[in-house]
């Protein structure tokens, strides 16, 4: 068989349109699922995720009461939720204001006022061993420092530990954190 002026034989020309049907024909393999989304860090005062979302008028006022402009508005398409606030620790926590001004805005009821920081139930932090300097043997103390909450980051030993008795789950301590990814993240209580 002779070739055409571009060096392709009419078999290779052939063989090649045919491929496309003989790879339909073969069982395609399930896409894996999209990995899940933690759910969102809400302000103090939420009782229970669902009530929040399904109680909250999008007003806005807890985020204009917030003096660290850490209360921001859910994305579009991050889940259920959309518009209702949320808080992203590693960029601006809950500053656990005095007062907890979020608290007492709220005209619908979806924030619950909450009056002294000890009763904040936003969270608990979680530090990651793998990644955290001081248990790889560095010296680090920028979230023992930061933290508000006596007793809720320990050290022992020259390593941090999370006591979630006393954590509010400001997100203070993932700010501060010189990782990168963070090697205490705030996780959401149930």
């Amino acid at each position: 068989m002779g070739k055409d002026g571009k060096g392709v034989s009419r078999r290779e020309l052939l063989t090649f349109w045919r491929r496309p049907l003989e790879e339909l024909a073969k069982p395609l393999e399930p896409a894996p699922p999209p990995p899940k989304r933690p759910p969102p860090l809400r302000p103090p005062g939420m009782m229970h995720e669902l009530m929040l979302v399904n109680t909250c008028i999008r007003c806005g006022k807890c985020m204009e009461a917030c003096p660290a402009s850490a209360i921001q508005p859910l994305p579009v398409g991050y889940g259920h939720g959309d518009g209702t606030p949320y808080i992203e620790a590693r960029k601006q926590p809950c500053v656990l204001c005095n007062g907890l001004k979020c608290t007492h805005v709220c005209p619908s009821g979806a924030l619950i006022p909450v009056y002294v920081n000890r009763d904040v139930t936003m969270g608990t932090a979680v530090v990651d061993q793998a990644r955290c300097l001081t248990h790889l043997g560095q010296s680090c103390d920028k979230c023992l420092k930061t933290c508000p909450q006596t007793g809720a980051i320990v050290s022992r030993e020259g390593k941090i530990y999370v006591d979630a008795d006393h954590c509010v789950g400001c997100g203070l301590c993932e700010r501060t954190c010189p990782t990168e990814p963070q090697s205490i993240r705030v996780v959401p209580r149930p």
